[in-house]
């Protein structure tokens, strides 16, 4: 494994952890994740949670990197970083025991 990658920022982590532990943005994830879903309204009929706490959740997701988003007119499209999934991958690989990892 490229030592690079291998080295993962705690602080990055933890947020990405707390981001991750909560069942309503796994779920937001997932749908984002199909890429389907171009703007956070369309979120709603997945996960039928207020706005204050849709946006709330989206923040979450965004300040730990696992989300991008951009405006478009008035929707807000998102989108999921890529480069944030490897990240909490290759961490997830120094944890595998050597027989696996082979």
């Amino acid at each position: 494994m490229n030592t690079k990658n291998a080295s993962v920022n705690t602080n990055s982590l933890v947020k990405l952890a707390k981001a991750l532990s909560d069942p309503t943005r796994q779920r937001l994830l997932q749908e984002i994740a199909k890429g389907d879903i171009a703007v956070c309204a369309d979120l709603f009929q997945y996960v039928p949670i207020s706005q204050p706490s849709m946006s709330q959740h989206l923040k979450a997701l965004s300040e730990a990197g696992l989300i991008e988003s951009h405006k478009e007119g008035r929707n807000m499209c998102m989108s999921i970083n890529a480069e944030k999934l490897k990240e909490l991958e290759d961490f997830l690989q120094l944890l595998k025991p050597a027989a696996i990892k082979a």
